[in-house]
C-alpha cells in the first residue's frame, strides 16, 4: 500500500513539474527528416509538424530554415519534437516525443492510430490523432522563467579603464613600434 502512494505522489510530481518546464520553452526544432522517413518532408509530415507546434503557441522551425541568432544562440530555449513510428501490418501508428537540450525526454504523447490503406493519408491522420490527443500541447504557455530571463536581461558592460593603465599601454605600445 505504502509503494503504491509513493509511486503516485512520484507521478503526480513528476507531472507537476513537467507541465511548469514546458512552459519555460519558446521554440521547437523539427527535423526536415524524421527516422523512419525515406526522402525529407516524406508525406508533409514534418510541415504539419511545425503547423502543430505553432498552433500550440510554440515558435517552430524545420532545421533546414535558416535560423535566427537568437534561436542558434542559446541552445536549450527550446525543445525538439521527435516523431516515432510504430507501424504494424494494417495500422499506421505515431507517436510524438518532445525533447529538451540534454536529450531527456520532456512528453510522450499518446499514439496516434491510422487504418488508411494509403501512406500519405494513414500517416496524416495518424499525426494529427497523436497532435490532437497531447493534452500538454493545449495547455502550452510561454512564461520564461527568472534562470532565462538572467540570460537574456545582462548587457555586456565594460569595465571602466584607468587613465594609468591607458598610458602604460600608450607607452607600451610606442616602444613596441620603435624597436620594430
Amino acid at each position: 500500500m505504502k509503494k503504491r502512494i509513493a509511486l503516485l505522489l512520484f507521478f503526480i510530481c513528476h507531472t507537476f513539474f513537467a507541465q511548469e518546464s514546458l512552459n519555460e520553452y519558446q521554440y521547437a526544432l523539427i527535423p526536415s527528416k524524421f527516422s523512419f522517413q525515406k526522402e525529407k518532408n516524406q508525406y508533409q509530415l514534418n510541415t504539419l509538424s511545425k503547423l502543430f507546434m505553432e498552433k500550440c503557441g510554440f515558435v517552430a522551425y524545420l532545421d533546414s530554415e535558416n535560423l535566427p541568432k537568437d534561436f542558434v544562440d542559446f541552445n536549450c530555449n527550446k525543445i525538439y519534437v521527435d516523431v516515432i513510428a510504430n507501424n504494424g501490418l494494417f495500422t499506421t501508428k505515431l507517436k510524438i516525443q518532445l525533447k529538451d537540450c540534454k536529450n531527456t525526454i520532456l512528453y510522450t504523447s499518446p499514439e496516434g492510430i491510422s487504418r488508411a490503406k494509403e501512406f500519405k493519408v494513414a500517416y496524416n491522420e495518424a499525426l494529427r490523432m497523436a497532435f490532437n490527443n497531447f493534452d500538454v500541447l493545449k495547455e502550452h504557455k510561454f512564461q520564461p522563467s527568472s534562470k532565462s530571463l538572467e540570460m537574456i536581461g545582462k548587457p555586456y558592460i565594460q569595465e571602466s579603464v584607468s587613465k594609468e593603465s591607458l598610458k602604460t599601454e600608450a607607452s607600451f605600445q610606442n616602444h613596441f613600434c620603435k624597436t620594430i
